[in-house]
């Protein structure tokens, strides 16, 4: 039987932080308000994550609060890189063994969530994420057509891709909108990855946790043939 499809989410799964609220840290970090501006993004985070406001609302305020440039996305990059949960570098190969079956759906951007997997084994075309708007190097926003800017946009992807349930789908996140896959029947398994962010209801209607790399290793190898 094929290997079945997984779909990893990205901000404090397989990147150790939220990589918008550790961009405002980066362009904020000379504003007399950094300290107050930061937490904010990151509230509005984490009502997101929660459930608690859409998340189109809170990507729209989390934006408006920053600006930056493309050379600030590239600094980005660079920091993400080195701040992937642990275990996954040292699993490249296990990444190129299996690139064909993951699966990348996260509601952060593509300008870095690309750049930062792909060096990795992640499939580019794989990879699917919000898009940000530019005017020459300045950002001006973000694509809000995109079915990853709101509510419900990860199983609207899953469907569009033809990888759910019936190929014995299983979904790895640590928030609601992860989650949604699982509430709205598009995944056969959801596994609640814990090591970065732990939410109760998550975990609560997870079928799985995994509180590391290691153990969601074990978890995907154990069920993914099964």
């Amino acid at each position: 039987m094929p290997k079945k499809p997984i779909i990893l989410d990205f901000d404090s799964t397989l990147c150790a932080v939220e990589s918008l609220d550790a961009l405002a840290s980066m362009v904020l970090g000379h504003d007399p308000d950094s300290e107050a501006k930061v937490a904010e993004i990151e509230r509005l985070t984490n009502l997101g994550m929660s459930g608690e406001l859409s998340l189109s609302e809170s990507l729209t305020r989390r934006l408006a609060t920053l600006t930056f440039n493309r050379s600030h996305i590239a600094g980005l990059i660079e920091a993400l890189r080195d701040q992937l949960t642990p275990g996954l570098v040292e699993d490249r190969q296990w990444i190129l063994n299996n690139t064909e079956h993951l699966h990348v759906v996260s509601g952060g951007f593509a300008d870095w969530i690309v750049p930062v997997l792909t060096p990795l084994g992640f499939r580019a075309e794989h990879i699917h994420a919000n898009v940000l708007c530019w005017d020459a190097n300045v950002c001006v926003g973000f694509d809000q057509d995109h079915p990853l800017s709101r509510n419900g946009g990860k199983p609207e992807i899953v469907q569009q891709l033809g990888l759910g349930p019936e190929k014995g789908a299983i979904a790895v996140g640590d928030g609601i909108s992860d989650l949604e896959l699982r509430r709205t029947g598009h995944v056969d398994r959801f596994v609640a990855y814990t090591a970065h962010a732990f939410r109760d209801v998550v975990v609560q209607e997870g079928d799985m946790e995994a509180s590391d790399w290691t153990s969601l290793r074990n978890i995907l190898d154990q069920v993914w043939v099964a």
